[in-house]
């Protein structure tokens, strides 16, 4: 299993963050890789689902997540299935007026030994590109609001 883990520090506090990234039609907007989400009824809701397309070094993954933990203003989870499973998982630690947000990827290719290996020489180094990226559009985006 990968893990990849960053976090940042974003001048507004936890519940000015969620406010973007819980707002599912924004989340193609700011999460670097993710083509579309379509949520069902519920999501971001526990228990709710949303279908992902989400692209890494030049590979196009359908998922589907499914909110395992929503503690407002303090963290948000999922599961991942499909041709990605793990789970992914958002922290908010209010520091003053500022949130320091980590968060946590942690993933399995598909296809055994051949996805492992195509995980280490291309996919890994691109989520976690795109989990840094992420996290600096996310600060762009509630710090301009």
């Amino acid at each position: 299993m990968t893990v990849l883990e960053k976090s940042i520090m974003i001048n507004a506090t936890p519940e000015a963050i969620e406010a973007i990234s819980l707002d599912t039609p924004r989340v193609p907007e700011w999460y670097a890789g993710v083509e579309s989400i379509s949520p069902d009824g519920t999501y971001p809701q526990p228990g709710g689902k949303a279908d992902v397309v989400y692209k890494s070094g030049g590979v196009t993954f359908k998922m589907k997540m499914t909110v395992t933990e929503l503690e407002p203003g303090q963290s948000f989870a999922q599961s991942m299935e499909g041709m990605i499973a793990g789970n992914y998982r958002t922290t908010y630690e209010g520091q003053g007026a500022a949130t320091k947000v980590t968060m946590r990827f942690d993933y399995e290719m598909p296809g055994a030994a051949l996805g492992k290996v195509l995980d280490k020489l291309v996919v890994e180094r691109m989520n976690a590109k795109n989990l840094d990226s992420s996290l600096s559009k996310l600060k762009e985006l509630v710090e301009s609001n």
